[in-house]
């Protein structure tokens, strides 16, 4: 199988992001909150919300995955995201970049 690089990846969940925005009627600019999460994170944000949309990209990308995500969408990061550590032994149990509306509830 080939992997796939960080950026087609970005590429592609942007590309899911902006499809969803406009099936559910909002604004992806606006509607989307971001978060890295841990699988028992997701496992709840999933439950609570929808619609979401999940990433799980090499452990090593993950903070460049949501710097290029955030960077396709114009998107500001927050200045909890300029402080993230590439390093993963700091954040080893963030696996997941996923994406939701808090304001559509399940």
């Amino acid at each position: 199988m080939i992997s796939r690089t960080i950026e087609f990846q970005a590429r592609e969940y942007v590309y899911d992001l902006k499809n969803r925005a406009s099936e559910f009627g909002f604004n992806n600019l606006e509607g989307w909150q971001f978060s890295l999460v841990t699988d028992l994170e997701k496992t709840r944000i999933e439950k609570e919300y929808y619609p979401t949309i999940s990433a799980h990209p090499e452990q090593e990308g993950l903070f460049e995955f949501l710097r290029l995500v955030k960077g396709k969408l114009l998107l500001p990061l927050s200045k909890q995201e300029y402080g993230f550590d590439a390093d993963p032994g700091d954040h080893k149990n963030l696996r997941h970049l996923i994406a939701f509306n808090p304001k559509m509830h399940r």
